[in-house]
This record gives structure tokens, sequence and C-alpha cells, in this order.
């Protein structure tokens, strides 16, 4: 894709919805428990924009707030309607903003490029090639 692609995302019911200007930094594939639970599968994968990226942001959404395992904050945004979590942003990443990369049922969708706690991988998963940000524990 261009840096100048249109991709569109958006909930289930449609009424969240977001518009970004071509590809993310980066994507991310977390492995995580928490993300886990969270995204009802064994991983989640979401891609990395720069807020100035963002041409649309509408809809009605619902904030939850919830701590992570380093002591920073997950900020998740969620459809009040169908529930679905379309974005969210990490205090430790200023001026970006996630979004989950189911949300843009795009198949051109880039693949993961950083993969983070592959040892909490479920054992059936298949890793695509990525940088390991998070080695397992000693």
């Amino acid at each position: 894709m261009s840096r100048d692609a249109i991709r569109n995302a958006q909930c289930s019911c449609g009424q969240f919805r977001l518009t970004v200007r071509g590809d993310p930094e980066w994507v991310n594939m977390c492995n995580c428990y928490d993300c886990q639970r969270r995204s009802g599968s064994a991983f989640h994968i979401a891609g990395f924009f720069r807020e100035e990226q963002v041409l649309e942001n509408e809809g009605d959404r619902t904030l939850y707030r919830r701590p992570t395992n380093e002591g920073r904050t997950l900020d998740l945004e969620f459809c009040p309607v169908c529930g679905v979590s379309l974005l969210f942003r990490v205090k430790l990443r200023p001026g970006m903003v996630a979004i989950h990369a189911g949300c843009f049922a795009d198949r051109d969708f880039p693949a993961p490029d950083k993969i983070w706690f592959a040892h909490r991988a479920h054992p059936w998963v298949v890793l695509p090639p990525g940088e390991n940000m998070t080695p397992p524990p000693e």
C-alpha cells in the first residue's frame, strides 16, 4: 500500500468508525495473557498509526482504562452498542493510536513486524517473522 492509501476501520454495528491515511508505523502481535483475555483470542494484532494519520474518528465510544503489567495505563475505546474495541492508546507511545487490525477487515493489511510475549503464545500458533520485543524471563 502507499502512504496515501485510505483505510477504514469500524466496529461490528458500524456506528464507531475510523479513517486513516497510509500504512501503520508498525504492526504489533501481542501474546500476553491480558491481550488473550481482552480479545477473546490466542493473540491480538494492532496497527500503530500516528495521530495525524487519523482523518476521521466518528461515533459514540466508551473508555476503559486499565493498568498494564509495567505500571502504566492502557486506554481502550469500544463501541457502547456492540461492545467491539476499536482502538487503544498507551502512555508509553504518545502521539500514537493503535487500531485493532480485525476492525479493518482488510486482507491487504500489513503483517505483524513486532511480536510481544512470544513465550506466552499457544503452542499451535505459528508466529510470523518479526522482531521479538519481549524475550522470555530468565
